[in-house]
């Protein structure tokens, strides 16, 4: 059940992030919900759960890049990452999320820059870092609230749901 609840997340956040927020862009940027799913799960569940989704997430959003795998290797690692940064953190505390998401979404970026871009001889990191990575930051950090509200709720759920089920066997 948990893993059919992830797999529907980040189906619905794929959807919102390819419709939706195409029309809430701020400065040419829209917000990476992806990313965000997968950093929350992560922060929930621990780095294997938040490499899995990360694996998965970026499966997704493989599917219109131009180099297969990107996408997957980078959000797999950073899902783990964010699960090991937040060992003995207080999971209701609004600052922790928001700060992963925003680490996050750095490391993200410069390895998706590193990776991709570079490689393409794009070599102008400065205006690569003012103009998207810092941009994308900060609206990944504004939204992230509300996300991983809806994530938790869900999450406390399912932890609640098999509880239970562990109490009748």
């Amino acid at each position: 059940m948990r893993y059919l609840s992830y797999a529907v997340l980040l189906i619905v956040g794929y959807v919102l992030q390819s419709t939706l927020f195409e029309l809430i862009t701020i400065l040419d940027i829209k917000p990476d919900l992806i990313l965000i799913i997968i950093v929350s799960i992560a922060l929930l569940r621990g780095e294997t759960e938040g490499a899995v989704m990360g694996f998965f997430g970026g499966l997704l959003m493989d599917t219109f890049a131009h180099f297969i795998g990107i996408n997957t290797f980078i959000g797999m690692i950073t899902g783990f990452l964010a699960g090991l940064l937040t060992k003995g953190f207080y999971k209701e505390n609004p600052f922790v999320p928001v700060t992963a998401v925003f680490i996050s979404t750095f490391f993200y970026n410069f390895a998706f820059y590193v990776l991709n871009i570079l490689l393409e001889g794009y070599t102008q990191f400065g205006y690569f870092f003012n103009t998207i990575i810092l941009r994308e930051m900060v609206y990944n950090a504004l939204i992230t609230l509300p996300v991983y509200g809806i994530i938790y709720f869900i999450n406390s759920l399912l932890e609640d749901k098999e509880h239970y089920k562990r109490k009748l066997f």
